[in-house]
C-alpha cells in the first residue's frame, strides 16, 4: 500500500481594500449602531418585563370570598384553609365536626385547602395542595356517607 505525497498548493486570498479596513467611522455609522443597540437593549427589557407579568399574573393567591368564586373562604382549622360553597349556609363547626367524624385518614402531605361540600346524607370534601382557583389545582376527593 503505498500513498503518493502532493504538494500541498497555495491557497489565494481574497485582497481587502484598505479603505475598508482604515475606514474611519462616519457619523451615520455611528448613530446607527447605537440605535440598533439601544433598541435591542429595549426590546430584551420589554420582553422581560412581560414575562415576569405573565409570571405573577397566573401564579398570584386567589382572592378569597372573590364575586366569581365558587367557594368562599371560611377559616383556618389545624392548619387547614377551609372553604365552603358560597351558597351554604353551614359554620366552621359544623365543617370542623364533619371533618373530624371522617372515618378516612385524611393526610397532611396531600394538601391544607380544604373545600367543604354538603349533599344530603354525604360530606364531600376536597382536599387540594394549591387553590381551586389556579389555573390547574392538584385535589383529591374524600367524601363519606353519614
Amino acid at each position: 500500500l503505498s500513498v503518493a505525497i502532493e504538494p500541498i498548493k497555495k491557497i489565494t486570498s481574497l485582497k481587502v481594500s484598505d479603505e475598508n479596513v482604515k475606514g474611519s467611522p462616519t457619523r451615520e455609522n455611528i448613530f446607527y449602531k447605537i440605535k440598533r443597540h439601544s433598541v435591542f437593549v429595549v426590546l430584551t427589557g420589554a420582553i422581560i418585563l412581560a414575562l415576569f407579568y405573565g409570571v405573577f399574573t397566573i401564579y398570584k393567591a386567589p382572592v378569597r370570598n372573590s364575586p366569581d368564586s365558587f367557594f368562599t373562604y371560611l377559616g383556618e382549622y389545624n392548619d387547614y384553609a377551609i372553604y365552603k360553597t358560597k351558597e351554604d349556609k353551614v359554620t366552621l363547626s359544623e365543617v370542623v365536626f364533619a371533618f373530624n367524624s371522617l372515618k378516612i385518614k385524611v393526610y397532611r402531605q396531600n394538601g391544607r385547602h380544604l373545600y367543604y361540600i354538603r349533599e344530603p346524607n354525604m360530606n364531600i370534601f376536597l382536599q387540594c395542595l394549591n387553590p381551586v382557583e389556579m389555573a390547574v389545582p392538584k385535589c383529591i376527593t374524600v367524601k363519606e356517607r353519614y
